[in-house]
């Protein structure tokens, strides 16, 4: 992908082409993704007290944002990074100002309507929204009823009343998920809700096989990078341990390892060395 979209290509692209979207962690997956050409970029941040999910610092996420400077790139900040709109707006339009092209804000309606009124792209959630699961009953699917399902295509609307440009669905039936996204204008993003969608999102960890905690049934493991850091981690004992014997034996530093010096002028040395 040789140019980044905006919000009115995404607009565009709607029910032409599917869009691939992954969330990042560090600077070397960013690099990876921007190779492959994702055409969306997704990144979180910790909260202000714990970081359950490894998230990046910001300034981490702005050197995602460098290594990846042609995918369209969202951020959800940490609710307890900001309070209420006005705190929301300055930290929104910090994150534009770092080149984030768009605001992650949960299932808050007001919230994406009050960054609309300043221009902000915002995301809506839908489904199981992860960090309001308590209200749907944990981490299971949302809208396996007639009465659920029509619940989000609601939701869905507030979203696109509210001015959001994109809506995150994540574990509704996958016909549900097709249909709601014919009806409504934003991009909707699937996560775990089939290929009817217009964009299809995973995290990066799911992918490396990296997630600690809970693994979603949606993801798909495509490397085990954890067993690769495990075998590195063996590796990198027995190479300290090689070292600390060796020292203890003496076969550490050998010659190529050390500087030697001139016999004249060592013995120069030491002389001078005696008299003092």
């Amino acid at each position: 992908m040789s140019k980044k979209l905006t919000v009115k290509d995404l607009y565009e692209l709607k029910g032409k082409k599917k869009l691939v979207s992954i969330l990042v962690k560090n600077v070397e997956e960013a690099k990876a993704a921007n190779k492959v050409g994702f055409e969306m970029l997704a990144t979180g941040s910790p909260g202000l007290y714990k970081n359950p999910d490894n998230h990046p610092e910001f300034n981490d996420i702005i050197n995602i944002r460098n290594a990846a400077p042609n995918a369209f790139m969202h951020w959800g900040a940490a609710d307890t990074l900001y309070s209420g709109i006005l705190e929301a707006t300055r930290v929104a339009f910090k994150a534009l100002e770092h080149g984030i092209d768009m605001f992650y804000c949960n299932n808050n309606f007001e919230l994406i309507r009050g960054l609309y009124k300043q221009g902000i792209p915002g995301l809506g959630h839908v489904g199981l929204v992860p960090s309001r699961r308590t209200w749907t009953g944990g981490f299971k699917a949302v809208g396996k009823s007639a009465k659920e399902a029509i619940n989000i295509f609601e939701q869905c609307l507030k979203i696109q009343d509210a001015g959001g440009v994109a809506i995150e669905m994540e574990c509704v039936p996958f016909k549900v998920a097709e249909a709601i996204t014919k009806k409504v204008e934003p991009i909707v993003v699937s996560m775990g809700s089939g290929p009817g969608c217009d964009a299809e999102f995973l995290f990066g960890c799911d992918i490396l096989g990296t997630t600690e905690g809970h693994i979603p049934r949606h993801a798909k493991m495509y490397r085990n990078f954890q067993d690769e850091y495990n075998r590195l981690q063996v590796e990198r004992e027995n190479a300290f341990k090689e070292f600390y014997d060796d020292v203890k034996s003496g076969s550490f530093p050998e010659q190529k390892h050390i500087l030697n010096i001139d016999e004249k002028e060592l013995d120069i040395f030491l002389n001078n060395l005696e008299k003092r």
